[in-house]
């Protein structure tokens, strides 16, 4: 399991505005790139690594850094999003696992942003925090679903912000905008405990 840093399970080609590559000095186009890796610090935005044409690499960019197509300029994004709109939660420690879950590979999907709009999007793969405080507490615990967005904008979001599409199962999809009513989980099941019934936590027991 990874300890800061990973391999992104599907790397792929895709721009870079390189304002991210010049300290924001006034340059800004968008360039090739090829994304290879995730990194993590405990509280800011999940770190993408890219290598460039010209072969050098960074690390720790955010993904407001990143299109899945070439644009000559900010301006030409069909519409931009702010990094709170793309990833709603800071990563929780230094601890997690990337994967990519073949049953959802590049499956399309709607994507419920920080800004409390829906976006269509695909799939791309999975960053699992552990070994954390948050990640131990059952309705704080999140995978962060890395997702290519329509409009070319790279998010990362939770499942729970997430609604999956596939035409062979999915056939109680919600109309456009709505979500299921379902809760978060707040249960810890014990398989060993003693009490008959699982432990439940809540404010009262802390």
């Amino acid at each position: 399991m990874a300890t800061h840093i990973s391999d992104i399970p599907r790397p792929m080609y895709a721009w870079v505005n390189t304002a991210y590559l010049h300290n924001f000095d006034g340059t800004t186009e968008w360039v090739e790139c090829w994304l290879y890796g995730l990194s993590a610090l405990p509280g800011r935005a999940w770190g993408v690594s890219a290598m460039m044409k010209d072969g050098s690499t960074f690390q720790h960019l955010p993904v407001t850094a990143f299109s899945d197509r070439p644009h000559s300029n900010r301006a030409s994004f069909d519409h931009y999003h702010s990094l709170p709109e793309l990833q709603v939660w800071s990563c929780y420690g230094y601890t997690f696992a990337t994967h990519e879950y073949m049953a959802l590979a590049e499956l399309p999907v709607r994507a419920y942003l920080g800004d409390g709009e829906w976006e269509a999007g695909r799939y791309w793969f999975t960053a699992a925090p552990y070994d954390d405080h948050y990640s131990r507490t059952p309705d704080q615990h999140k995978h962060f679903n890395f997702v290519w967005l329509a409009c070319g904008a790279l998010a990362s979001l939770p499942g729970n912000r997430l609604l999956f599409s596939d035409s062979s199962f999915t056939t109680e999809l919600p109309e456009w905008g709505d979500r299921p009513s379902y809760k978060v989980n707040t249960r810890v099941w014990y398989p060993e405990a003693d009490h008959p019934f699982d432990a439940t936590i809540t404010e009262a027991s802390g």
